[in-house]
């Protein structure tokens, strides 16, 4: 499979971006001592501390104006802190606060941005964005090409053959008191982990082809280094990317190539359930593209979406030979939804219309788990 011009190009790009951010990151990770207070001219000290006299882990942020007096600024709940860091991220000549938080036990860090007027004003998250939490690896400043920058380093990891680990850096500036992104990057490698974990970011982010291309070059790189459950774990995924990108002859290729080389691997079985659906329905390409368009939504969690074009789909081909498929996907958005009642509903319909449903199986389990825990449904 040969490389599109315009994908070398983002390759060598986020090489040098890449490249730029390690290093910027190793000089920021050598620092050790973490502040949880700052001094703010005219204001006074914050401290980001544990909350007294709470069981639970809280922090809260507080300006200790004088010895007797304090002001809370932020209170967070079920988090403690990690560090302050004062910068000043939009060139005005006055800083900025960002302070993380963690939960226990927890590598990851969530980070909270303040500007300073004549109080502390929070910018991020503010009310537009409030649910909208950045949990990352680690978080520092910096100045690119003059830019005041504020960078987060999340760890990508799909696949896990680490090392070598994949992290994306993410890079956001201030202007007219909203962040904004400006730049992302990955650490640049050809060890097939690496490759593999970015095929899945990209698939995440609906770049399919790409992510196709970076699965192939991952079992094409790998020279031996690879083991088999890596190798078998690369060619599933780059038949399910070459798949929603609707190149159904050549996803049915590597999937058989699973089905008859890989007899134990973990995705054999999977392997060969969609290659039967495949070679099913191969004849109904229209029908098979907008279901895998769904399927790609629900992977990159755009539920709302895909129930909305999945009820489109349904309804407009009742003679589909797939509709078992179509409603067990329904069914498992409920579920995702909270809307227990309605997915049983749908399983039970299955099982009535489609007996002879290869996916009766399945529905006999996903109702029993319902009907035996229909409060808990995170782990369905």
């Amino acid at each position: 499979m040969k490389l599109s011009n315009n994908y070398k190009l983002i390759i060598i790009i986020c090489a040098l971006f890449g490249l730029i951010c390690s290093n910027l990151n190793a000089a920021s990770s050598n620092d050790q001592n973490l502040k949880t207070n700052v001094e703010i001219q005219g204001l006074g000290s914050l401290v980001l501390q544990k909350t007294p006299r709470k069981q639970d882990d809280s922090s809260q942020l507080v300006l200790k104006k004088t010895s007797k007096i304090s002001i809370i600024v932020d209170n967070y709940e079920g988090l403690e802190p990690h560090e302050l860091i004062k910068f000043d991220l939009d060139n005005d000549g006055k800083s900025e606060i960002i302070a993380t938080l963690k939960y226990t036990d927890s590598q990851n860090v969530i980070p909270f941005v303040y500007t300073i007027k004549e109080s502390l004003e929070k910018i991020f998250p503010n009310e537009e964005n409030e649910s909208k939490l950045l949990t990352c690896r680690e978080v520092f400043v910096t100045n690119q090409k003059s830019n005041p920058t504020l960078c987060l380093k999340y760890l990508i990891s799909f696949h896990d053959y680490a090392p070598p680990e994949l992290y994306k850096l993410e890079m956001y500036c201030l202007k007219n008191g909203k962040l904004e992104l400006s730049q992302v990057g990955y650490n640049e490698g050809t060890h097939y982990n690496l490759l593999m974990n970015l095929g899945a970011e990209y698939m995440h982010n609906g770049r399919t082809l790409e992510a196709a291309a970076l699965y192939h070059q991952a079992i094409a790189s790998s020279t031996g280094d690879i083991g088999a459950k890596a190798f078998c774990e690369a060619l599933f995924f780059n038949a399910e990317a070459l798949k929603y990108s609707q190149k159904y002859p050549e996803a049915m290729k590597l999937f058989e190539k699973i089905v008859l080389e890989y007899t134990d691997c973990d995705f054999t079985e999977i392997a060969q359930k969609e290659l039967e659906f495949l070679y099913a329905n191969s004849k109904n390409v229209n029908l098979l593209n907008q279901y895998y368009k769904i399927q790609l939504d629900i992977v990159n969690e755009h539920n709302d979406l895909a129930l909305n074009q999945l009820n489109q789909l349904i309804n407009n081909n009742p003679n589909c030979t797939f509709m078992d498929k179509l409603l067990f996907t329904k069914a498992e958005i409920l579920i995702s939804e909270n809307n227990i009642e309605e997915a049983m509903k749908i399983f039970i319909d299955i099982k009535v219309k489609y007996p002879n449903s290869p996916l009766i199986e399945t529905v006999d389990e996903m109702l029993e788990n319902l009907e035996s825990k229909p409060e808990d449904t995170e782990e369905l």
